[in-house]
């Protein structure tokens, strides 16, 4: 399994690949003369045909069939050609029509830059002889399906869930253009998607420990009480948007099942990696390192490497939404999904908010009838990575259902603050079921599935009506802990919490949800 180097940039862990060529400001790399002439920063000097032999650079033809001047591909790149498009070579972002990956090769989809998290979703582990792996951006067109605020446009659905690796690359890119500040705040007031209400912003981080967000006190504890529920404060609190508090131990609004924080006896899985410093920050209890796990035959997998190939949790709807845009496309809608999974909309079978995934529906107790396990083009409830609670014993003694739950990687025995290995990497399938993917949908059989849409994470969504935003967030299908994530705490409306129930927030955030774009082509 290949290693990461990991650079702390302003206290966190940013993860970068070893084979990113560091970059020059004056033109040239790492150890070699500077550019004089007709070349960009990140252009290699190379003694080939194009070379005036003095340092200097021919101006190379753009339309001449040859790779030359400062060209990182035939007739592109480099500054002096146009942008490369998908497929082709680069050495940094600008030679590209989009972005430049870690191996040097322009990609459609800015997020896929690195390798963990980027190029890594499919069947099998990384570093495994049999993985099967392509791009976590991978878009897949949703045919029939017509968006009515783009009618002109072709709607596509990402085939996977957001990794981990994704938004960490969406966060270095953004500190990036802010001397190293992740000021995602300041970004989206400049870059506004199309579907944002401003009070959205306050909950997105500027720096990694500045600004804060004054928090009404009913919204950060279980009003319904209870030995194992936190209590609601007796005042108001402020919380801190800063990037170090994002995605761990705080929320700005309490959900049952939040399962972020990672301190002794909380068993939580959080999939964004933290490194120790940063972890230190989270409060008054004891907040080991993130655990290390091994492969079946024993090889160590550092935590910050099997994190980020997972699927993205812990995030809130806003930031995911923030996320989304960035990414060249927006959150994904309730109103796209159902239609892929052929799920109703109206009518007592809807699906709406409730734990399931087209056809089968399950709200209180795991289901047993077969209709509500089986059927439409979801695949089979007892076949996909869903719990009907977040812990790791079956829902009831003797039940078939879930018996082929994800588990990787392996953690030593005693380690009570970390489970993040129940959370799949995109497109892993089901290790019972041999590694085979299972969780698959198409809306003809010949299609090309879309994977992890009834298991693994539940997904957060822009709920919509005939194509307009309500204002609300939703939340589909039957992940883990498909019941926690509905529990009434979470579904109900309470007085005085702003006529919205907690899973609609903006701010609302769980280990139990993730997401995934939508684009428009």
């Amino acid at each position: 399994m290949g290693r990461i180097e990991t650079i702390l940039t302003g206290g966190l862990g940013l993860a970068v690949a070893s084979s990113y060529v560091a970059a020059c400001t004056d033109g040239s790399h790492a150890g070699e003369p500077p550019c004089t002439t007709g070349c960009d920063a990140g252009a290699e000097l190379t003694p080939d045909a194009s070379s005036s032999g003095d340092g200097t650079r021919a101006t190379a033809v753009s339309t001449d069939g040859l790779k030359n001047g400062s060209e990182t591909d035939v007739d592109c790149g480099g500054g002096s050609a146009p942008p490369c498009a998908e497929g082709k070579s680069c050495l940094a972002d600008g030679d590209c029509t989009v972005a430049c990956s870690y191996a040097h090769e322009c990609i459609a989809v800015r997020s896929c830059k690195p390798h963990l998290g980027g190029d890594t979703c499919g069947k099998g582990e990384v570093g495994e002889p049999d993985a099967v792996h392509e791009s976590c951006c991978k878009t897949l067109p949703v045919t029939g399906y017509v968006d009515p605020r783009v009618p002109t446009k072709k709607v596509y659905l990402d085939k996977y869930e957001i990794t981990s690796g994704r938004v960490r690359t969406f966060i270095s890119d953004i500190s990036a253009k802010y001397a190293g500040k992740p000021n995602i705040k300041d970004w989206i007031t400049k870059n506004t998607p199309p579907i944002w209400n401003a009070d959205w912003t306050e909950f997105l981080p500027s720096d990694h420990e500045a600004g804060t967000v004054h928090v009404y006190r009913q919204l950060l504890g279980d009003v319904r009480g209870g030995p194992d529920a936190p209590p609601v404060p007796a005042a108001d609190q402020d919380r801190s948007a800063g990037l170090d508090f994002q995605f761990n131990a705080q929320f700005f609004v309490y959900l049952h099942g939040h399962n972020c924080s990672t301190h002794e006896g909380s068993f939580g899985f959080p999939t964004f990696f933290y490194p120790a410093s940063i972890l230190a920050k989270q409060g008054p209890d004891t907040f080991p390192p993130r655990a290390d796990g091994t492969t079946a035959s024993g090889m160590v997998v550092p935590a910050n490497e099997h994190l980020d190939v997972k699927a993205m949790n812990c995030i809130t709807n806003a930031l995911l939404t923030a996320f989304c845009h960035w990414d060249g496309g927006q959150l994904a809608t309730d109103e796209v999904l159902d239609f892929v999974t052929a799920s109703p909309r109206s009518g007592d079978a809807a699906l709406g908010d409730k734990p399931g995934c087209g056809t089968q529906i399950g709200t209180e107790i795991p289901p047993s009838s077969d209709a509500a396990m089986k059927g439409g083009r979801c695949a089979d409830l007892a076949l996909v990575n869903a719990t009907f609670d977040a812990g790791e014993q079956l829902p009831v003694p003797g039940s078939p259902l879930n018996v082929s739950n994800y588990m990787f990687p392996f953690f030593a025995a005693g380690v009570t603050h970390d489970k993040a290995w129940e959370v799949a990497a995109p497109g892993r399938g089901s290790l019972a079921a041999a590694g085979a993917q299972v969780d698959v949908v198409r809306i003809d059989p010949g299609d090309e599935p879309w994977m992890d849409l009834a298991g693994n994470l539940n997904e957060a969504v822009l709920t919509m009506n005939a194509g307009m935003f309500t204002g609300k967030f939703g939340l589909k299908f039957r992940g883990l802990g498909y019941q926690s994530s509905r529990s009434p705490l979470n579904i109900t409306v309470f007085e005085g919490e702003g006529g919205l129930r907690r899973i609609e927030r903006p701010e609302a955030r769980s280990a139990l949800t993730g997401g995934r774009c939508m684009r428009f082509k």
